[in-house]
């Protein structure tokens, strides 16, 4: 079981709290280089890139989500066709207030364009879900989020015998019916997931992989499902399934090496920038611009707090929008702060994150 870890025995309010201001408020500037001129024969002529040559029901990534990722090329989206009627209901609604994390949505769609399994991690509340959902919404693909659990049964996502009409028939589980019908899946805390489950999707995550359903009724053939052209697998969690060192994430479990070895996109998401999650505030709650980026910069020595294992709670972004909600409702950014997220604390964090509190805001809690 992973236990919290304690603070030192030498911990000083003062000096922590001082140290924490500085290093949020103070960002290190690096020299600047000194630029060097090229010699002629160092100078090689770079061809320009070649335009984009679009089929039929394709857009370009950067039409699509509003600009071009810096550290790849711009390139072609094809949406989802062909979905049965009976998965139509599962393709997204567009969130027009979502606010896009360009460079890992660009990875993400590619890797969906590609058929790459998809590793996503992330701190909590940074979105993991919501660039998933986001992104199928764009290309019109079904979505199915499960959310794994310890003590989640293979039967229930695989499928299972059921009684019906008194008789015993077969009955897909979610990923099943993802198989056969094409979908996006997203398995929420994959990290979670017990072993079992786990070896049950190695055929799945190989390259041109297939689904064998050990206790449906029939021969071979009939228990064997070939993945449809749309089908899509990803996996998310706050560990990339090799355990947790923070002690934050308690439950995790060290995946098999077999199994992350499959993965062929990983994705990294981190928090928002400030700047991003003032908008999303404002846009979601209607909160004052001012108010929202004295909570953003509350948030964010909160977490640099945690970072330091100084506390033993971050701030999500959920976190933060739920605070700007109950600030809007109730009209007091301290009571909302207090319901929202101090009391959650224990009382050797309350004290430090006080401080910080009334450091950024002028308010006592």
């Amino acid at each position: 079981m992973t236990t919290a870890s304690s603070k030192p025995e030498s911990f000083d309010l003062d000096d922590f709290v001082a140290s924490a201001m500085a290093e949020y408020d103070t960002a290190p500037k690096a020299a600047p280089k000194k630029a060097k001129t090229p010699k002629k024969e160092e100078v090689v002529a770079v061809e320009p890139p070649k335009p984009i040559e679009l089929k039929d029901g394709e857009s370009l990534f950067s039409t699509l989500f509003g600009s071009v990722p810096k550290n790849m090329t711009d390139f072609a989206v094809r949406k989802f066709t062909d979905v049965p009627s009976n998965f139509t209901h599962l393709v997204p609604k567009m969130d027009t207030k979502y606010v896009v994390q360009t460079e890992e949505a660009a990875r993400l769609v590619a890797a969906i364009m590609d058929g790459d399994k998809v590793l996503l991690s992330g701190p909590t509340g940074s979105g993991k879900s919501s660039l998933v959902k986001y992104a199928c919404a764009v290309v019109a693909a079904p979505f199915l989020r499960i959310n794994m659990s310890a003590d989640a049964e293979s039967s229930v996502l695989f499928g299972q015998l059921v009684a019906r009409d008194g008789s015993t028939v077969w009955q897909d589980g979610p990923i099943t019916e993802a198989v056969r019908y094409g979908g996006v899946v997203l398995i929420d805390e994959w990290e979670l997931m017990p072993p079992e489950i786990s070896m049950g999707l190695q055929n799945l995550l190989e390259d041109d992989g297939y689904l064998f359903l050990k206790e449906m009724p029939g021969d071979a053939v009939d228990k064997t499902i070939i993945p449809h052209k749309n089908f899509r697998i990803v996996c998310a969690g706050n560990t990339v399934g090799q355990g947790d060192d923070t002690g934050g994430f308690s439950g995790t479990m060290v995946q098999n090496s077999a199994t992350l070895d499959r993965f062929t996109t990983t994705i990294r998401l981190d928090y928002l920038s400030p700047e991003h999650e003032v908008a999303i505030m404002t846009g979601k709650t209607g909160i004052a611009d001012g108010t929202a980026r004295d909570m953003v910069r509350v948030a964010g020595l909160v977490r640099n707090a945690y970072n330091q294992r100084s506390v033993n709670l971050t701030m999500s972004p959920r976190t933060l929008i739920n605070w700007a909600s109950k600030t809007v409702k109730y009209g007091d950014v301290t009571f909302a702060f207090r319901v929202a997220f101090f009391d959650k604390l224990r009382d050797s964090d309350k004290k430090a994150v006080s401080e910080l509190f009334s450091k950024v805001t002028g308010l006592s809690l």
